[in-house]
């Protein structure tokens, strides 16, 4: 079974909607739903259903904090690229910058005279 997740984010100031997935559910979320489905079939009282809700809340709440922190890293990420692709810019211009002065100066190099002293 598939399923995507919807996630607004801001980045760089702006807000963006995008989805995350799809995902498909591996056996042991299947294994939990329905051992959890199951659960709460066979409560018949309010006190047998106290546990079982306790324990969705707690998995529940699990899940949130590693989507959190999921999506915290992924934006992390995100402007960790943004500053490695400025920073490249930023070398790739100082490079092309070194190589028109060492053009330069190659080319005074090969106009000036060689020799020690200026007769010869």
């Amino acid at each position: 079974m598939e399923y995507c997740l919807p996630v607004q984010f801001d980045y760089n100031g702006q807000k963006y909607l995008a989805t995350m997935g799809p995902f498909e559910h591996s056996t042991e979320r299947q294994f939990a739903l329905t051992v959890n489905r199951r659960a709460i079939d066979e409560c018949t009282s309010v006190e047998q259903l106290k546990p079982v809700a306790k324990n969705l809340l707690e998995g529940w709440s699990s899940l949130q904090t590693a989507f959190q922190s999921l999506m915290l890293e992924n934006i992390q990420l995100r402007q960790a690229l943004a500053v490695r692709d400025s920073s490249l810019e930023a070398a790739d211009e100082m490079l092309t910058q070194a190589s028109v002065v060492i053009d330069k100066y190659e080319k005074q190099l090969k106009n000036t005279n060689k020799l020690p002293w200026p007769f010869g």
